[in-house]
């Protein structure tokens, strides 16, 4: 058995030509079916986006052709073979590995830190889930990438590379607040960047989650995007407690909450004294909270909530500053976490196909069902 990639991105073919394999959702659906009826594909999932189109294999390289995909993306482009094979790259094994765990982690190119590729392996993986195209491995691989990902965007030393909203948010509440697994947050806002932060937040254990919004159901649809993300992309039964609020509902949250984030797709305008005058009503006793604005409110408008509010504001956050020298720190434990992370999906990898090989014939379906690939047990929190 053998892990493969094929893909090409907008460095390794022309502005005018990306277009031609940019696939649109309904396209993905029929390339993962197309191709996992080649002969010798046992798994497929694509990830595609603006910037790429890549396709990842767990194939029986005794039977498949190479050829069989190239000659594939020839048909759907309209391009000749050998356009093919100049544009599109391939890795295999141990490097689409670390390929895929990079990109996911937005350490490819400069700068560094995005989580673009992260949002559309998440859709890859969903992708694959709904049309039963991935098994144990291609699944795995992305979980992992994807766990990957997010422990590298919760590692202070990769703070001087993760300079986003939702990175500086969780290092603020690590300065400000410390241990978070007893704790109970609040998000304001209907964006990625809200949901990337969510996200986040679930990895270190919270005790509850609420996101609010004007609108309830806008609430309610990012509420159940995290439940679906939860059981697509971990391994173990989330305990954190989801809600979500409108800003009729979300008084007593508020009230109780360790830290709450306003994020900019907020309109703080909404923000009304009412709302804040419910919070002073349910609230009895004073209480220290972390509050992380990046709507650039006015930072009065938030006294009346007592002393004991920590108040963070956009401006705080983006005057932060760090050498070449610590982003190259940055780079290298990343290298090396990537490199521990590899060898052990590969591992994990060998040792799984070894033991297919020895199966009978009649038995080789079961293992794509019930065995997982998991190189993180009990490790990313």
């Amino acid at each position: 058995m053998k892990i493969l990639m094929y893909g090409v991105n907008q460095d390794t073919v022309s502005i005018e030509d990306i277009d031609k394999y940019r696939l649109t959702e309904e396209q993905r659906v029929q390339h993962l079916h197309d191709i996992k009826n080649f002969s010798g594909v046992e798994e497929i999932c694509i990830l595609s986006s603006d910037e790429r189109s890549e396709y990842y294999l767990n194939v029986d390289e005794t039977i498949f052709k190479h050829g069989d995909l190239l000659r594939y993306l020839s048909a759907f482009t309209g391009k000749p073979l050998k356009e093919i094979i100049l544009e599109t790259y391939s890795k295999f094994n141990k490097d689409v590995v670390q390929h895929l765990f990079t990109i996911v982690s937005g350490m490819e190119k400069r700068p560094k830190g995005s989580y673009t590729e992260l949002q559309f392996a998440e859709n890859a993986l969903n992708l694959g889930v709904a049309e039963s195209t991935l098994g144990s491995v291609m699944s795995g691989l992305f979980k992992d990438a994807i766990q990957f990902s997010r422990k590298m965007r919760l590692s202070e030393a990769m703070g001087p590379l993760y300079s986003g909203q939702p990175s500086r948010a969780i290092e603020t509440f690590y300065k400000k607040i410390g241990q978070t697994e007893d704790k109970k947050f609040v998000l304001f806002g209907s964006d990625y960047d809200v949901v990337h932060l969510a996200k986040l937040l679930l990895s270190i254990n919270i005790q509850s989650l609420t996101i609010a919004n004007t609108n309830l159901n806008e609430s309610k649809v990012l509420i159940d995007q995290l439940k679906d993300w939860i059981n697509t992309t971990t391994y173990q039964a989330q305990p954190t407690r989801l809600h979500a609020a409108d800003l009729q509902s979300v008084g007593y949250r508020f009230s109780n909450a360790d830290g709450i984030v306003f994020s900019a797709s907020f309109e703080s305008s909404m923000l009304t004294e009412a709302v804040f005058e419910e919070v002073d009503t349910i609230r009895q006793t004073k209480k220290k909270q972390v509050i992380v604005d990046f709507t650039q409110q006015d930072e009065a408008r938030f006294e009346s909530l007592g002393e004991l509010v920590v108040y963070t504001s956009i401006d705080e956050l983006n005057n932060k500053d760090f050498t070449e020298e610590q982003q190259n720190q940055a780079d290298i434990y990343f290298d090396e976490q990537l490199l521990q992370v590899t060898d052990r999906f590969m591992e994990q990898y060998q040792l799984q196909s070894e033991k297919i090989e020895q199966e009978p014939i009649e038995k080789l379906p079961i293992w794509r069902k019930t065995h997982t690939l998991d190189i993180f047990p009990n490790q990313m929190t």
